[in-house]
């Protein structure tokens, strides 16, 4: 008799680029990009400024299409999905959403319900439960009933991300949410991350800030000048020579019993 055990099965990443190539006005922004992405892990994107990263973004959600190259979600091209069912799978918070139109919290959550729509119809009890679940999961509750335009920046972000959460989409791309905020909010922020990645969400989240990604994200992807510079494990990205080659700047890790904190100078 074979005993021997059988091999675990293989999953295919919740997310895969395959040679993804951009291009504005015929001027390349994005060259050759390939990626993997694991399901329920929080994914880093950093580079400088102009490095792509925002694009990228836009074109894993179909804001924007890429000019040649595949992205897939969950195995599945997402060229052969209808908005709606696109829109089910990735949601995107894109940078600076402030809303300048008055709407209460609860009404802009409830439209991340749209893609679970049929044309004219109204939310149900089960829609419901999903909205009140996103405002507590980003402890906005108690901001149900106040209007959007009238939130700080920090409970604008966060209701941002609960009209995402509403969605019940898998998998989250956030771009640059902690940029404008204090530290307790940008703190808030990815604490909350963390929180959704333990209950199976994938996030993948552009983010300037290096100290925080090398704390909270499980891997990072360095962009710069439109390609990918490095892919893989948070713990490896921040190498002296890396950092100093794609910032300019000099980079040490401290460790201590609270974890790995980041020194620029």
């Amino acid at each position: 008799m074979d005993r021997t055990p059988p091999r675990p099965e293989r999953r295919s990443p919740l997310l895969q680029i395959d040679n993804l190539h951009f291009t504005i006005d015929r001027q390349p922004i994005l060259r050759n990009i390939c990626a993997c992405f694991s399901g329920g892990a929080v994914h880093g994107l950093i580079g400088p400024n102009g490095s792509g990263k925002s694009s990228l973004l836009k074109n894993l959600c179909r804001i924007w299409r890429p000019r040649s190259g595949r992205v897939l979600i969950d195995g599945r091209d997402y060229r052969g999905l209808s908005r709606k069912a696109l829109s089910r799978r990735v949601t995107l918070v894109q940078q600076d959403t402030q809303v300048d139109f008055s709407i209460r919290v609860t009404d802009f959550v409830a439209l991340g319900r749209y893609p679970h729509l049929r044309r004219m119809q109204g939310l149900g009890q089960r829609d419901l439960a999903v909205i009140d679940e996103a405002l507590e999961q980003t402890g906005t509750a108690p901001l149900r009933e106040r209007w959007v335009n009238e939130l700080s920046g920090g409970e604008s972000q966060l209701v941002n991300l609960a009209r995402a959460l509403a969605t019940e989409a898998p998998l989250i791309l956030l771009d640059e949410p902690t940029s404008a905020l204090d530290i307790r909010h940008k703190l808030d922020i990815m604490e909350l991350l963390t929180r959704l990645r333990a209950n199976g969400k994938t996030i993948l989240i552009s983010i300037h800030d290096l100290d925080l990604a090398r704390r909270y994200c499980d891997s990072v992807t360095i962009l710069h000048q439109g390609e990918i510079f490095f892919h893989g494990a948070a713990s490896k990205a921040f190498e002296r020579q890396r950092i100093r080659e794609v910032f300019d700047v000099e980079v040490e890790e401290r460790s201590d019993d609270r974890g790995v904190s980041m020194l620029f100078y």
